[in-house]
């Protein structure tokens, strides 16, 4: 069977890996403008936004499970492939938690309060700080250490 991905990609989790950052942080923006744009739509944006990261990025985790046993890594990057790897399931389970929690929230309009949007301003400040140390070790991977890089031909 022939594979869908170009023969330079050794496997698809690079080009997922983008999606839910971008998502996330979309969703953090708005998060942030509806403390001044007052609207209604914008509670169900977010809350959406949120939801759609969460599961992306539970695509992206399994694609990048199924990754690391595809590429082969250096045996000085081990470590940082295993943090990268915790880092991302500690990412995963927090943006699932943290959907939901906003979810449930939107759902019995507690959202629209000030000091419940202010905290979870907050926890979607805690998320990008997960984001960026995840980030930070898949990038260490492939700069660093090569991890799923092929010579220019």
């Amino acid at each position: 069977m022939e594979s869908l991905l170009p023969e330079w990609a050794p496997n698809v989790h690079p080009m997922l890996v983008h999606f839910p950052i971008a998502v996330f942080i979309t969703a953090l923006f708005f998060d942030f403008v509806k403390f001044f744009w007052k609207k209604n739509w914008l509670h169900m944006v977010v809350t959406a936004l949120f939801v759609f990261a969460a599961l992306s990025a539970l695509i992206t985790y399994l694609s990048g499970k199924q990754a690391i046993d595809i590429v082969s890594v250096p045996m000085r990057a081990e470590l940082t492939a295993s943090n990268h790897a915790d880092w991302g399931l500690y990412t995963l389970l927090y943006f699932s938690l943290f959907a939901a929690i906003r979810a449930f929230l939107f759902w019995k309009e507690l959202d629209r309060k000030r000091a419940v949007a202010i905290l979870l301003f907050c926890g979607s400040l805690a998320g990008a700080a997960l984001i960026s140390k995840t980030a930070d070790l898949g990038a260490k991977l492939v700069y660093k250490y090569g991890v799923g890089v092929q010579k220019a031909k």
